[in-house]
């Protein structure tokens, strides 16, 4: 029953189902073709082979890794900004994904792969943080278990489907990926609550928000 808590807050709070719709969706899109489709196109395309699969995974963690330093050292954008930051982001996300399945060079898709890590450790630390903010205390819990178990539960099916796509074609696998995350991306850009999205990342934590009081008003009242 708790659970069902947890989602029945994440559903009727329509600026965290937003963004819990986006994250999960992205990162079923990207999530098959980083794992199943980088080791083909380096077994298949790239000269370096399994040397190739090496620097490519590792150019997406270490930019990873600068994504979050990133994020939780640079001032955060707040308003149109940050609104037009994350759409130009996804939309990035999509061309690069895309990118890839046309290239058979491992230093262009050692770039790709480095900029693809960073814009993803830069907006998951943006995010998550934002979430857990907007989120009470006693929701936090669930809400967290609720995202990492979405995105987790998606992985094999997104790499089942990847797998098949892929002995079909890899080119295709990339292309269509990159493709629906920029409709993905465009379904975004189009919803009225990204505004308060972007609006909210410099609002007050989650206790002052929908008339929860936080400890310290309640100790004071």
């Amino acid at each position: 029953m708790s659970i069902l808590g947890g989602v029945k807050y994440l559903w009727d709070d329509k600026v965290l189902r937003l963004m819990f719709l986006v994250i999960t969706a992205v990162n079923f899109l990207i999530v098959g073709p980083l794992l199943i489709g980088i080791p083909v196109l380096a077994s298949q395309r790239l000269p370096e082979g399994a040397v190739a699969f090496g620097l490519l995974m590792s150019a997406y963690a270490g930019g990873n890794l600068t994504g979050y330093l990133a994020a939780g050292s640079l001032p955060r954008p707040g308003g149109s900004t940050m609104r037009t930051f994350i759409v130009l982001l996804l939309a990035v996300f999509g061309l690069v994904i895309g990118s890839l399945g046309f290239l058979r060079s491992t230093a262009a898709d050692f770039i790709l792969m480095l900029l693809l890590g960073v814009g993803n450790g830069y907006l998951s630390i943006i995010l998550f943080t934002w979430m857990q903010t907007r989120t009470p205390r006693e929701m936090l819990g669930r809400m967290m278990s609720i995202l990492s178990l979405s995105n987790t539960g998606l992985v094999p099916i997104a790499q089942a489907i990847s797998g098949a796509v892929s002995r079909w074609s890899p080119t295709a696998l990339f292309a269509m990926a990159g493709a629906l995350v920029l409709v993905v991306t465009l379904w975004t850009a189009f919803q009225p609550t990204l505004t308060e999205f972007s609006e909210s990342l410099t609002a007050k934590p989650n206790g002052e928000k929908k008339g929860i009081r936080t400890e310290e008003s309640q100790a004071m009242g």
